[in-house]
């Protein structure tokens, strides 16, 4: 398990990266991407922050893998309801425990939440 000196350092490391490298010099205006499942669910999601995500999910209907459709909008009619965003430090280091996840953050992965839908109340 990495030291949380390391995590950090790697952790300010990639914050660098993120300010200075063209790679993540993405334009997040409407970023979004869809990803297919067998059983015909269409999850969407949307790029808080850029970075890495995953090719695939697992379907929020069925639990199978759900295939991404590498940012075409295949239901522009529909809202997205998962976001892929940047953990803060404080979560990175809670990550400490699973391996796999904290080298995907820390490699410019992403970390994919439901959206707060509770934040657009209608008039």
């Amino acid at each position: 398990m990495k030291s949380q000196r390391e995590v950090e350092r790697e952790y300010n490391k990639l914050l660098q990266d993120v300010a200075t490298k063209d790679y993540y010099k993405v334009d997040l205006t409407n970023r979004v991407n869809c990803y297919l499942c067998s059983c015909g669910q269409i999850t969407k999601t949307k790029d808080l922050d850029a970075g890495t995500t995953p090719m695939f999910i697992k379907c929020e209907t069925c639990g199978k893998d759900a295939r991404s459709t590498f940012y075409q909008d295949i239901r522009p009619d529909q809202e997205p309801t998962y976001e892929w965003y940047r953990p803060a430090l404080k979560e990175v280091l809670k990550l400490r425990s699973k391996e796999t996840t904290l080298d995907h953050v820390l490699s410019g992965g992403l970390l994919l939440r439901k959206c707060n839908l509770s934040l657009t109340v209608p008039r």
